[in-house]
């Protein structure tokens, strides 16, 4: 079972109002309180699920800063090897 984070209220209720990438999810940019971004990150249901380029998801709910949705897809059903697309994360 993967780990999965719960995005903070406040980005949640964001989320909601923007467009779905595909059915059921959102790609979205996570920056962190540490400085820390990951540019691709699949949001389903308020939760992150996956994090391109990690097997488990590198951060908690309380490191989250903010979230934007980009629509940057990549088929993140499938095993993913690429390494994080962002070079500090």
């Amino acid at each position: 079972m993967k780990h999965v984070v719960t995005i903070p209220n406040g980005w949640a209720d964001y989320l909601r109002r923007e467009e779905q990438t595909g059915l059921g999810y959102q790609v979205v940019s996570v920056n962190l309180k540490d400085g820390r971004t990951f540019g691709q990150v699949v949001v389903s249901e308020g939760c992150v699920i996956q994090v391109r380029g990690h097997r488990e998801v590198p951060f908690q709910q309380e490191e989250v800063a903010s979230v934007q949705v980009n629509h940057r897809r990549w088929n993140f059903r499938v095993a993913d090897s690429a390494m994080p697309l962002e070079g500090k994360s």
